[in-house]
């Protein structure tokens, strides 16, 4: 039998359809209640090219392999930050072992470095993804509250009530008022307006309004998820409502989200600090300023100099970095490196919970770490 006639690329879009049944195929979705299209509305719909943000093999036209690579905008203060995810790791399991897999992901990164996207993300099994750069970092804080927290805490205090309105499509007053408040967050995915309502649905998640007597008052997707409020003033009330109406909740917020972790945490029950997913930095630079300079508007970092040397995945870079007088200055090309990472390494001394190589820095540089990466549950891939 003669060797199959293979082709590892970018899918096209004649291959939307057997790209739709290859993928449910691999993940034993019956494409009915359990579908990619509307698992992931934001990326599947026809509408969305999802062909060519996918990496394909095939062998003989018979899709055998594919990973989705999407593209999205990260805002740090009206920095930009190009991001890349991945999604959709499918192989046939006839073809395993084959190497698909690893040639679809080279594929990926290869042109996320040629295209300079600042980092990547995903999700998965840590082992697996750390052969292809990435590693667990950015950081949130969880706090669960129940019935019992808000009856002790609240004793005796009136409700305040709200109304909490699922939103549709076709609700185009609510989605422009909800747009523009998460597109005035200091740090948010940049969401285009007309795939607003397919990225807040995606994840199988609702879309909700808070209103007070009919008036716009902020938003969440899913159960409290990415609250976000026009007022920090209805924390407790929005948190409270939910709870008597829903049922308890496990609220998650980035680090930088200091008013609502201080409202919330006067009543809450546990807390806890976890990484907000894998990433992969293809562009330290760039990422270290946006994100140390973000970090400087909003806390005193003590002033020193760091110059880092770092064997990254898309190549090795050194870098000075220095604070004063909580002014930020970061630079490529820093010669006498005082610190020598690995990429890993360098992922989780800059961005990680922990790290290990943190301990030999001064306090004060140390106030500099980790930097507040954070990407929202509804932008993941």
């Amino acid at each position: 039998m003669s060797d199959p006639i293979l082709y590892k690329g970018r899918g096209t879009p004649e291959m939307y359809d057997d790209l739709m049944d290859f993928m449910n195929y691999v993940f034993g979705f019956n494409g009915n209640e359990k579908d990619f299209k509307k698992l992931l509305p934001k990326l599947y719909k026809p509408e969305y090219d999802p062909c060519y943000s996918n990496y394909v093999v095939t062998e003989n036209g018979k899709l055998k392999a594919a990973i989705g690579a999407f593209d999205s905008d990260l805002s740090v203060d009206g920095e930009i930050l190009k991001s890349r995810g991945i999604g959709n790791v499918a192989v046939h399991p006839y073809s395993r072992s084959k190497g698909y897999m690893k040639d679809c992901m080279r594929l990926a990164l290869r042109d996320m470095i040629e295209d300079g996207v600042d980092f990547s993300i995903l999700g998965g099994q840590r082992q697996r993804y750390q052969h292809f750069g990435f590693e667990h970092a950015g950081q949130q804080i969880s706090v669960g509250v129940d019935r019992g927290n808000l009856r002790r805490a609240f004793e005796n205090v009136p409700l305040t009530p709200l109304e909490f309105r699922d939103v549709n499509a076709d609700d185009a007053d609510l989605l422009d008022r909800i747009h523009a408040l998460h597109a005035a967050k200091p740090v948010h995915t940049v969401r285009p307006r007309a795939s607003f309502y397919d990225i807040a649905c995606s994840w199988r998640s609702s879309l909700t309004a808070i209103l007070r007597d009919g008036d716009f008052r902020g938003y969440f997707i899913g159960g409290l998820g990415e609250l976000t409020l026009a007022d920090p003033e209805d924390t407790v009330d929005v948190v409270r409502n939910y709870v008597a109406q829903r049922g308890d909740v496990h609220l998650s917020f980035p680090v930088w989200e200091t008013d609502l972790l201080a409202r919330i945490t006067r009543f809450g029950g546990g807390i806890s600090f976890d990484h907000c997913e894998m990433f992969n930095i293809l562009n330290y630079p760039h990422v270290i300023a946006a994100l140390l300079r973000f970090k400087a508007k909003r806390e005193e970092l003590g002033d020193g100099e760091l110059s880092l040397f770092i064997r990254g995945f898309a190549g090795d870079v050194s870098v000075r970095i220095a604070v004063k007088n909580n002014e930020v200055s970061v630079e490529e090309g820093a010669s006498d490196c005082a610190l020598a990472l690995g990429h890993l390494e360098a992922i989780s001394f800059l961005c990680g919970l922990w790290s290990p190589h943190r301990l030999a820095l001064s306090p004060a540089v140390r106030s500099w770490f980790p930097l507040p990466l954070f990407v929202d549950g509804a932008d993941h891939v």
